[in-house]
């Protein structure tokens, strides 16, 4: 998990964070997820974060690496696909 304590306001402790439109998700259980959640809990809470969240939210929970290690598994567009894989520097096959 990021280790980047300067989390706006609004995301602080229990309020519902904008970036989770089908489900209430505050921050505390974003980082419950982050880093005790299955697999499973962990790709969708990041996909969530890279379809929805400005970019400067997504790393205050998560880091570069974590999402570079999880990145096969996200359920992302495949053109929001290429462009993190190409900001990130992750190895796509080529179709």
């Amino acid at each position: 998990m990021a280790t980047n304590d300067q989390k706006p306001p609004i995301e602080e402790g229990s309020q519902p964070l904008y970036f989770f439109p089908d489900r209430s998700v505050s921050a505390n259980e974003l980082e419950r997820i982050l880093a005790d959640g299955t697999r499973e809990e962990r790709v969708w809470a990041i996909s969530n974060m890279l379809r929805y969240a400005q970019w400067d939210d997504i790393w205050l929970y998560v880091s570069r690496d974590e999402v570079r290690e999880i990145f096969p598994a996200l359920d992302l567009s495949d053109k929001l696909r290429q462009v993190l894989a190409r900001h990130l520097k992750v190895e796509t096959p080529v179709a």
